[in-house]
């Protein structure tokens, strides 16, 4: 099993109310220097996966913001496919199925990382993280 390599960690505040679990992708808050859960799937504004707990809200939390971190599955995922944020819980889903499906439906994707590991639903899994990266898919 491939293990974590972490590279940049830095810390936020989290905005949430009820705090925010280990292994979790965390978007931009509405404050410099905070983060929250996602609002939806596939939203932008990834800043990285949390590296622990923090159950209070507008504390600190690490923030793992490149190298190989675990994640959680919010669906099956295929080593090396490309991945987005899935729900507010900030798990993630695999996008690569869209991307290369035949042009039709204008979309846009934003990467927060690519599979180490296969995976399903619920699985801890590592994920090389990738922040700011987006794919368009064109009408034709």
């Amino acid at each position: 099993m491939a293990g974590q390599t972490l590279g940049l960690v830095k810390a936020y505040r989290i905005e949430n109310s009820t705090g925010v679990a280990k292994f979790a992708c965390v978007v931009q808050g509405a404050a410099d220097g905070n983060c929250k859960l996602p609002t939806a799937q596939g939203v932008a504004g990834f800043v990285g996966v949390t590296t622990e707990a923090q159950p209070n809200q507008y504390k600190g939390v690490a923030v793992a913001k490149n190298g190989i971190f675990d994640v959680i599955a919010g669906g099956t995922i295929t080593r090396g496919d490309r991945l987005a944020i899935n729900s507010v819980a900030g798990d993630v889903y695999s996008v690569e199925a869209a991307i290369n499906a035949a042009p039709g439906t204008a979309a846009v994707f934003h990467i927060v990382g690519i599979a180490e590991m296969s995976a399903v639903a619920g699985d801890q899994f590592p994920m090389f993280i990738t922040v700011g990266a987006q794919v368009n898919v064109a009408v034709s």
